[in-house]
């Protein structure tokens, strides 16, 4: 429904259309220069036929993206596994941290290679410590980990079910080490077979000093088979990275300032899954320490300045590209005032977006066909925003600009352009407001564009042809 939602709130916006539908015409609907659902495009031979295409073009783009309305029966099977191995593979990077974390502060900084028996030693003392049931029931156990002053390397495989739940009637004792670590006394579900290939971890463990490089190194891999022989699998393709950087210096563990800035760039993130393929080729951000005033007292936050997300994910044959980003341009040097307890003219969020969808999708087609939506978006000014959106479908193109005012208030005023590139457009000067609006070509209207009593967008053109784009 993604695809569906995001087009039809631009195009619902601009007041064309309502909730989708590729709608029905009556009379003739594409004149001599229309454009039609398969992406055929000819010349315009005149203005009408101008007014015309950008019409017709509308229709064909509405049409394709309401093929999305029936996308959960079309990806159903994958749908399923997907959500079913995700939480697989979820619990398995639980235990897998969980580990780590126990192997690392078991060695005290030193290099120690951990066997499977010692890992589940290690759980089970765990559990005694902090007086809560065994977490994992682990079986064909042949994980191990390598712990180093500066890493981490976990290998091997298992056989793991989760805590559930507690086995009734029960002879409840939290104080008895053996009632705790008894795996007869809990039920324990979601069994699937974990397998670590490869992992390596790398952070400053017990060094002292302020700033904290850390690294997931290039060829890691965790993959699950659960009870349903579902598969999935999560590999890191290339090294990702991340920096803290605090005021003072102290060890990793006793380090308790708050850091000045913080940077996190993951690269080749692969996730695989029922002939699904997700590649997240760069997820990349920085954070900056800010200073908020509330009139009374000064506090510190750390805040996301920048985002960055790229990736694709592909099915048989179709494909989806993302490109993402999002800037904050607000001076973060300077203490904000946030004592009116929302924003004023002095502390509005003042940012850049960037959304680009492209790629090849069936949609209301039979085959996967050529599309891309570009969403610009900007707020510079505490009253006003701007944003700009082209939409492509095959050979069907639009662009789509909105400008609104006053957008602190509850409706704020939204007006919108949708534009063809032969020149036709359509210009609203209040969507909440509209009533009728011109199709033009330069200064002249060709046709105009009303909703009737069925909330029917009505198209009638100067030569009576009439075109109906039906919610």
């Amino acid at each position: 429904m993604l695809f569906k939602k995001t087009l039809l709130v631009i195009m619902c916006s601009s007041a064309l259309v309502a909730c989708g539908g590729g709608g029905s015409s009556g009379g003739d609907s594409s004149s001599n220069g229309g454009a039609t659902g398969g992406g055929s495009v000819t010349t315009p031979v005149s203005d009408l036929d101008k007014a015309k295409q950008l019409i017709a073009t509308t229709k064909a783009i509405i049409s394709y993206y309401d093929g999305f309305q029936d996308i959960a029966d079309n990806y159903k099977a994958p749908v399923e596994v997907i959500n079913n191995t995700a939480s697989d593979l979820g619990r398995a990077a639980d235990i897998v941290t969980t580990l780590a974390e126990l192997a690392m502060e078991d060695a005290q900084g030193q290099t120690k290679q951990y066997s499977a028996a010692e890992l589940e030693l290690l759980l089970k003392q765990d559990a005694i410590k902090n007086q809560y049931p065994l977490g994992y029931d682990v079986k064909n156990n042949t994980l191990q980990i390598q712990v180093t002053s500066s890493s981490i390397k976990v290998t091997g495989s298992a056989d793991v079910a989760y805590w559930d739940e507690f086995k009734e009637p029960n002879a409840w004792d939290w104080d008895n080490p053996d009632w705790l670590t008894n795996k007869e006394n809990f039920v324990y579900a979601n069994q699937a077979k974990v397998n670590v290939t490869n992992l390596v971890l790398e952070a400053p463990f017990i060094a002292n000093q302020s700033t904290y490089n850390f690294k997931i190194a290039n060829g890691g891999a965790i993959e699950v088979i659960n009870a349903a022989q579902q598969k999935a699998k999560f590999s890191f393709t290339a090294d990702s990275t991340a920096k803290l950087v605090h005021p003072v210096s102290n060890t990793l563990e006793n380090q308790e300032t708050l850091p000045n800035q913080a940077s996190l760039q993951l690269k080749g993130l692969v996730f695989e899954s029922a002939d699904v393929k997700a590649t997240l080729s760069e997820v990349s951000s920085s954070a900056k320490t800010v200073k908020f005033s509330n009139g009374q007292s000064t506090i510190e936050q750390l805040i996301p300045s920048e985002l960055v997300l790229k990736g694709q994910v592909s099915y048989l044959q179709e494909v989806l590209d993302l490109d993402a980003s999002i800037k904050l341009n607000n001076d973060l040097s300077k203490v904000i005032d946030i004592s009116a307890g929302h924003e004023t003219a002095l502390n509005f969020i003042n940012a850049d977006l960037a959304v680009k969808l492209s790629g090849k999708l069936k949609g209301a087609n039979a085959t996967p066909t050529p599309f891309s939506l570009n969403v610009t978006a900007k707020r510079a000014e505490y009253l006003k925003g701007t944003a700009n959106v082209a939409v492509a479908v095959d050979k069907n193109a639009l662009n789509i600009e909105f400008v609104s005012q006053d957008i602190t208030q509850e409706k704020p005023v939204v007006s919108s352009v949708i534009k063809h590139e032969n020149g036709a457009f359509v210009q609203i000067a209040d969507i909440q407001k509209f009533n009728t609006v011109d199709v033009k070509v330069g200064t002249t209207s060709y046709g105009t564009i009303s909703k009737n009593s069925s909330e029917q967008y009505v198209v009638k053109f100067i030569d009576d042809t009439v075109v109906y784009i039906t919610p």
